[in-house]
């Protein structure tokens, strides 16, 4: 209920991305193509604007012939017109036909002319449209290019970037899930010891009151099984308050702190756990301490609970360059290169939880040959 199945389809940024891509490259083609067609057409409209030029000279050429031709033919008929006495009827004829033809001819040659002039500007125009077209598109294409060639060139770092925050998002989540997991821990050990013994202590003062009008003994044998009971509910309070956050890690330091709380399983559950120091011990940054001792927790509590183990011990060594903890038991070990084991003992968390200081985790067990977890935190210098 809530949240996605882990088989429901949902575009990731990644995707977004490739998808990006993909519309750029696409884009391209089209504006590509848009450029190829304007520069097809910018060659047809030159070739076509050639050969109208040329028509155009002839169509001058012809205009220039043909005006003094029906020049002189109106001239001529002008003349035989003054003088028609003097002229046949054939050739007044012939000048009258001549004079008209060659009118007629000029009248077709000088509109051709002004059509192929038309034609030869509105060629030029389109001509300079077309060219300024395929220019820009030209420029198109070269700047989806570049983009192209920026955004594949950085896909690979940006996937591994994403992976990053995807990573980094997946371990927030389980440090979210885990601190809720540890508030139902505590709210159960509060409710199933403090909180019981509380309501116990109500009931038996109610009981004490009626006992003090009746039997004095028997009241004051009540009251120390009451103060017996609120000793018991103060140390199980100190006890939850200790893992929740040791005072000592605060106010001490690592090593006080993993002793004190190694020497309360010891004494409150028996545990067969040594403790043992190596090397100058110095003051971790707090985020390291806390850290280490968390892991040193869970790797205790993975060895009394799951391993069964007979023997643990907890090794803290000082170096230099960096403060390495190991823990060892004794008890059945598993295969760590199952991810179950991994994520049912809890080892991923704990890996996750090193890395986050910088440290290095490791785990070595076997079936039978009990299991071994080191960690590894640099120093501040280092």
């Amino acid at each position: 209920m809530g949240g996605f199945s882990s088989g429901q389809n949902h575009r990731t940024i990644e995707d977004i991305l490739r998808e990006t891509i993909q519309a750029l490259r696409h884009g391209k083609e089209e504006v590509f193509q848009i450029a190829e067609a304007a520069w097809n057409e910018y060659r047809r409209l030159q070739k076509e604007l050639e050969s109208v030029r040329a028509e155009t000279a002839l169509a001058v050429a012809l205009v220039d012939d043909l005006e003094p031709k029906s020049r002189r033919a109106r001239l001529h008929l002008l003349q035989v017109n003054r003088d028609f006495h003097r002229y046949t009827e054939q050739d007044i004829k012939d000048a009258y036909e001549t004079a008209h033809r060659l009118m007629s001819n000029l009248t077709a040659a000088r509109d051709r002319e002004a059509l192929l002039r038309q034609r030869r500007d509105e060629l030029e125009r389109a001509l300079i449209s077309i060219s300024d077209l395929a220019e820009k598109a030209d420029e198109v294409v070269s700047q989806v290019g570049v983009a192209m060639e920026y955004l594949l060139g950085n896909l690979e770092g940006a996937t591994k970037m994403l992976a990053g925050w995807k990573q980094k998002s997946e371990m927030a989540t389980r440090v979210i899930k885990a601190q809720e997991e540890e508030r139902k821990r505590v709210a159960r050990e509060i409710h199933d010891g403090p909180a019981q013994s509380l309501a116990n202590l109500v009931l038996r003062t109610e009981i004490c009151e009626r006992l003090l009008a009746q039997d004095i003994d028997e009241a004051l044998k009540e009251l120390g099984e009451l103060k017996k009971t609120a000793k018991g509910s103060l140390t199980e309070l100190r006890r939850i308050i200790f893992d929740l956050r040791p005072m000592a890690l605060d106010d001490l330091g690592l090593v006080p702190a993993l002793r004190r709380y190694l020497e309360d399983l010891r004494d409150r559950l028996g545990l067969p756990v040594e403790l043992v120091i190596l090397g100058e011990e110095v003051r971790l940054d707090l985020n390291q301490e806390v850290t280490l001792f968390r892991l040193a927790q869970e790797a205790v509590n993975n060895a009394r609970k799951h391993a069964q183990a007979k023997e643990i011990r907890v090794r803290l060594e000082f170096a230099p360059l960096a403060a390495t903890l190991v823990v060892e038991d004794d008890g059945r070990g598993f295969i760590p290169s199952e991810t179950g084991s991994l994520a049912g003992f809890g080892l991923l968390g704990m890996r996750e939880r090193a890395e986050l200081v910088g440290g290095d985790f490791e785990v070595t067990s076997a079936p039978g040959e009990g299991t071994r977890i080191r960690v590894r935190v640099p120093l501040a210098k280092e």
